[in-house]
């Protein structure tokens, strides 16, 4: 994260403490390792650390004897702060995002079907990282959707990392079990809201063995984008849904949307950021 100075108005209060039990809500949604309401979430990830996030506005650790705080921090931010946003009635965009001329290039699509390295091999283009995988978006007087990055780390599976015209250096391994790594761009990291130019859903296809693109629009789109809602499963017992379609719907209003479609099969990366950065000269000049 960014350090701020010592004096500055903090915006979430984070503490060590004992987790307690969540009260019971005609929405909520109880089990053994999560509790979730419109005001409260608890979870527990076994041996590490027990949540407790409170009104949008307060998370409370649990850590476990012995745990990574490295962990700790991982579930803190892919977690705690996503139910913390559903509090506040914000529902982040399971998104990478690149900047080109101070607007956001989005990528969508379901894990494993190429999002970082496609992120990845757009860097060698005029584009600069802006989110790795969440962009939160708020809604401007006028009705139009921006979106805030995350925070200043993008995340490459080391193969990604191997692939032939990418040069990026690891900055560190994010889980001791699994060969994802972490590369910092604070020295770049812009925390100013954005408007997106144009959003890339990445879909694999096992009846194709080359690349299509199209725009997409209507229901189809309304589809493709809420299933990139980050954790999702938070959002009925987060009494969410209102806000859940006036954003989809909105968003796939103002912004123009592409389904880009891939062989399962694997296809060379550098086919799929031609393709795109292609489109994206066709939108510079409509």
């Amino acid at each position: 994260m960014l350090p701020i100075s010592a004096n500055a108005q903090s915006d979430v209060e984070l503490k060590l403490g004992i987790v307690d039990k969540v009260g019971m809500h005609p929405k909520g949604f109880y089990s053994a390792s999560m509790d979730i309401t419109p005001d409260e979430y608890r979870l527990i990830i076994k041996d590490i650390v027990k949540f407790h996030v409170i009104a949008g506005k307060k998370i409370v650790m649990e850590v476990s004897e012995g745990a990574s705080w490295d962990m700790v921090r991982l579930f803190c931010l892919s977690n705690a702060f996503a139910a913390l946003l559903h509090q506040r009635k914000l529902i982040p965009l399971h998104a990478a995002a690149l900047l080109k001329n101070d607007k956001l290039v989005m990528i969508l699509g379901d894990s494993g079907v190429g999002k970082s390295t496609t992120m990845a091999g757009l860097l060698s283009y005029d584009l600069a990282p802006y989110s790795d995988d969440v962009c939160v978006p708020v809604e401007s007087a006028d009705g139009q959707w921006l979106f805030y990055s995350s925070y200043p780390m993008m995340k490459f599976w080391r193969s990604t990392l191997e692939l032939e015209g990418i040069q990026i250096k690891a900055d560190r391994q994010i889980r001791p079990d699994m060969e994802k790594f972490g590369t910092y761009f604070h020295d770049q990291f812009d925390i100013s809201p954005k408007k997106p130019a144009a959003i890339f859903v990445l879909k694999k296809v096992l009846t194709s063995d080359s690349l299509n693109l199209s725009r997409v629009n209507g229901m189809k789109l309304f589809q493709h984008l809420e299933s990139n809602a980050y954790r999702a499963e938070y959002i009925n017992a987060s009494d969410l849904k209102k806000q859940h379609f006036h954003f989809f719907t909105s968003i796939a209003q103002q912004v123009p949307c592409y389904l880009l479609e891939r062989s399962a099969d694997g296809i060379d990366h550098r086919l799929v950021t031609q393709m795109i950065w292609k489109e994206l000269s066709k939108l510079q000049h409509e």
